[in-house]
């Protein structure tokens, strides 16, 4: 018989499933907000004590899931940047008809987690997000128009 092994979950590993689980929970964005044809969100970096971790852009359309908290991009950081109140208070604003106006925002928050390579080294992390929020309502001239990938090939008779 097999026994099945123990196998230690690390805290990344830990976080990581917890944010999946917490997105797939998550009504669509056209649930949440209706009005809503497209977020865009602009995610920079600023690093005081070390290199400064690549921006991130995400856009969502209707379909997607109204989940707006996004991991600290320091790999040994439990922490991350919640902007669900922002995107609330945005979409508050836009308005409720069909389709909501464009409207942006913006704003920056610090990282609150902790950095821990072992237990007795761990110290607060340093990272600060700016981030950037912009809601894009759809009116009839934004619908995107179909255009040909090609000319008409004109057809020959065979003789």
């Amino acid at each position: 018989m097999k026994l099945a092994s123990r196998k230690v979950v690390s805290v990344g590993a830990q976080r990581r499933m917890q944010m999946q689980a917490a997105r797939a929970g998550a009504p669509a964005l056209r649930e949440r907000f209706p009005q809503v044809a497209r977020l865009s969100i602009e995610l920079h970096f600023e690093e005081r004590n070390g290199r400064t971790p690549s921006p991130q852009q995400h856009t969502l359309f209707p379909a997607a899931r109204a989940f707006f908290r996004f991991a600290c991009p320091c790999a040994e950081c439990d922490g991350d940047f919640d902007l669900t109140a922002a995107v609330d208070a945005l979409a508050g604003t836009a308005g409720t008809g069909r389709r909501a106006a464009e409207a942006a925002a913006s704003g920056r928050l610090q990282c609150e987690g902790w950095r821990a390579r072992e237990r007795a080294g761990s110290r607060p992390c340093s990272i600060e997000l700016q981030y950037s929020l912009r809601l894009g309502g759809a009116s009839e001239t934004d619908e995107p128009q179909l255009q040909p990938a090609l000319p008409p090939v004109e057809k020959r008779a065979h003789r």
